[in-house]
């Protein structure tokens, strides 16, 4: 073990794939697909022993100049090198997918983005699923880590704009031995709640009525928000409203980075917290204007009287709406009935924009997050408060203590930077031939990680029927929304690189 933590990052993250792909390895046993679990066991022995000659080899290397830029190109390449050696396995037993189409599903789910080429659950095998299920929940823990144990030292991934990290920050080296340690420490506090939640959804689920397979996979895509389903969604289960609204409850952690706080001994996020209340105004609001626009819709048919109808359609919209703001994807079962009622079009481009919105900071989920938004919006009132009184002294409440004094300009920079992003990524893919309705989606889907977001405008094209071309920019366009704009900014700074 003390070998082991001397290997480099990237060695060690290929190592907890390679121990991984024996999960759906036994798992075929047990189902006696003998060419899966053979697949999976070779491949799971060759990528072992590779990251072993190549940690042996490079274990007393130099320690690098510049310990941050190490730090974020190790991030970089976890997302180009895992996904082809997670591929290999699933290449070898979908036949006629290929490498890249492997490639591209093996980045989705590492990204917990969840963009899928099979529409039909049937096309694949449990193993495989299970498989999927298994890469996105090691990529929601990957993030955690990484975001504890790498950006917030460098005041990045949402850290920068609050006001209590950028004091803590000013007083923490960057050495590699240091960084070493706090990953360490980060793995240790992280992994069990990370699977400890894991395990409590899935007995919840299998409590409500889910197969322990469809249950397992259910808690898995909630709790690193990749939505990734092996029976084509919640509507493929069987545990009902229970079950969502145990989902629910679980997606609490990617609202807000306290909750994982919490449960590490700290403090509770209440409703003084800027994300929890964003999180509150965002999804009840939406779903009040969702309830009020299929209540007229339905008025003028004559179905305003069904109760029935009218409750199933308010969870439908609040848990769709919950779980498309952490960019889970889920969409609940009641969310066609809030289309029956009404028999009005599927209100797409909100859960775009609540996609866009996004989690918390230091969660698993995507988007631009909730206090980049609350900062937003706390410059806009202090804007307002100039024009109104020029001379006046500029009120410094709780919520301008919470954000840094270059807090809100930083979330601006960092929200263009998304929206320079986002129309890259559509004239990338329009200039493979898509529409701009699909482009929009597709863009969405993947800067925020919210790979279900391709069905919201109700277009019908799917991840398979795209070129290769528009997979290549999705794929880099998923990086990027995973690593978050302004990481990439700073890897690649001219700064950083000239020193």
């Amino acid at each position: 073990m003390r070998i082991i933590r001397k290997f480099p990052a990237i060695v060690i993250l290929v190592l907890v794939a390679a121990s991984a792909m024996l999960v759906p390895a036994l798992h075929a046993v047990k189902l006696r697909d003998w060419g899966v679990a053979r697949a999976f066991f070779d491949y799971s022995f060759l990528v072992a022993l590779l990251a072993i000659l190549i940690g042996l080899a490079t274990m007393n290397h130099r320690p690098p100049r510049l310990p941050a830029r190490a730090l974020l190109l190790t991030i970089l390449l976890a997302y180009l090198i895992l996904p082809a050696l997670l591929a290999l396995p699933f290449a070898t037993s979908v036949h006629g997918l290929g490498f890249g189409r492997a490639y591209f599903e093996m980045l989705s789910c590492l990204t917990t983005t969840g963009a899928t080429l099979f529409d039909r659950p049937g096309s694949l095998s449990e193993p495989l699923h299970l498989w999927r299920a298994i890469v996105g929940w090691l990529g929601g823990a990957m993030v955690l880590v990484l975001v504890w144990g790498i950006l917030e030292p460098l005041n990045l991934g949402g850290f920068e704009i609050a006001e209590e990290s950028a004091r803590r920050v000013r007083q923490r080296s960057g050495t590699s031995d240091e960084a070493r340690a706090r990953i360490v420490r980060v793995v240790r506090v992280v992994a069990p709640i990370y699977a400890g939640l894991t395990a409590l959804l899935s007995l919840l689920l299998i409590f409500a009525g889910d197969r322990p397979f469809v249950a397992v996979a259910h808690a898995m895509g909630t709790l690193s928000t990749s939505g990734i389903s092996p029976v084509g969604g919640l509507a493929g289960g069987h545990s009902g409203i229970p079950g969502e609204i145990a989902i629910a409850i679980f997606l609490l952690p990617a609202v807000s980075h306290r909750v994982l706080g919490f449960l590490a001994r700290r403090s509770l996020p209440g409703l003084s917290d800027p994300e929890v209340q964003l999180m509150l105004i965002s999804v009840l609001g939406l779903t009040v204007i969702l309830f009020l626009r299929s209540f007229l819709g339905a008025a003028e048919i004559e179905r305003a009287d069904d109760l029935s109808a009218a409750g199933r359609a308010i969870w439908g919209g609040l848990f769709t709406v919950l779980s498309f703001l952490t960019t889970t994807g889920f969409e609940s079962q009641d969310w066609r009935t809030l289309q029956l009622w009404s028999n009005l079009p599927s209100p797409g481009p909100l859960l775009l924009a609540v996609a866009v919105i996004g989690g918390g900071v230091a969660t698993t989920a995507g988007g631009v997050k909730l206090l980049r938004v609350y900062a937003l919006y706390r410059l806009g009132l202090r804007e307002l408060d100039r024009l109104i009184h020029p001379s006046g002294v500029g009120r410094r409440g709780l919520g301008d203590r919470l954000i840094s004094r270059r807090g809100a300009r930083i979330a601006f920079i960092f929200l263009m930077l998304f929206m320079i992003a986002l129309a890259i990524t559509m004239a990338a893919l329009a200039a493979t031939g898509l529409s701009f309705n699909h482009s929009l989606s597709l863009s969405v889907a993947a800067l925020t990680t919210t790979g279900q977001a391709i069905q919201v405008l109700g277009s019908h094209v799917t991840y398979a029927a795209l070129p290769d071309a528009a997979l290549l920019v999705f794929g880099v366009a998923m990086i990027v929304g995973r690593m978050e704009a302004l990481v990439v900014v700073a890897l690649f700074s001219l700064v950083s690189w000239r020193d």
